[in-house]
């Protein structure tokens, strides 16, 4: 039995090294440029092993994802649950900015990075759709002005394209090169979380512990239909 254990771990840590590998040579190279020849030489594996865990490079980049949102949401959800603002919807965006920024793959993704994720943004039935939900954030005001967390005179939809805007153009700047020297990221997220909390806070902060229960229900049923789709991708 402890034979059959050690074994099994072996196995679930060379997996996880091949994930890790394919990780940052997508993050350096795009996904078109790193083969699964790449991917066994970074884990030093020969690629008969890589394709012995994945049957595919899309296999492989898929399981990627979901392990990356898994790690994604859960540091997104433990950063708002210790936060005093983790009722608002200040602190959820301040948390799940915080979260992807701590993750290069993560970042890249929100952004939809192109160089990086090449030709399987192209792909029919690619997972970016679901994971990338944009409904997400109107879906959240009209649900925190329910309980009176958040100001009842903000259209959702349009404040919903903002917060999108403004998280995609701070991960975008941190990231390009291109742009010069960017400030720093601790230095600009309570500035956007302050924008916000200015723009959407009720008159005397509204209902903070309602809008708490309201964003750990949407997070726990989010975690919910995350690992539904995990599970169903892994059973394919």
């Amino acid at each position: 039995m402890m034979k059959k254990n050690t074994a099994n771990t072996n196995i679930a840590e060379r997996r996880q090294r091949i994930l890790d590998a394919a990780a940052g040579l997508i993050v350096r190279y795009g996904y078109d440029k790193t083969s699964m020849s790449d991917i066994a030489a970074e884990a030093g594996v020969t690629r008969a092993i890589v394709y012995l865990h994945f049957d595919s490079k899309d296999q492989l980049f898929e399981t990627l994802l979901f392990n990356e949102t898994r790690r994604y949401m859960q540091a997104w959800l433990e950063d708002m649950q210790y936060s005093p603002d983790g009722g608002t919807l200040a602190g959820l965006f301040r948390s799940a900015l915080r979260a992807v920024h701590a993750s290069a793959f993560m970042a890249a993704m929100m952004t939809q990075d192109r160089r990086m994720f090449g030709s399987y943004l192209r792909k029919p039935g690619n997972l970016f759709t679901p994971v990338q939900s944009r409904a997400l954030w109107p879906d959240t005001i009209r649900a925190l002005q329910a309980v009176h967390a958040v100001r009842e005179d903000v259209d959702p939809d349009l404040f919903a394209h903002l917060m999108n805007a403004l998280a995609t153009g701070v991960l975008t700047l941190q990231n390009d090169p291109g742009q010069g020297e960017a400030p720093p990221f601790d230095a600009l997220l309570p500035l956007v979380a302050d924008l916000v909390e200015r723009t959407l806070t009720p008159p005397g902060g509204g209902d903070q512990e309602a809008g708490r229960a309201v964003l750990r229900s949407m997070a726990e049923a989010m975690r919910a239909h995350f690992e539904e789709s995990a599970a169903a991708n892994t059973s394919a």
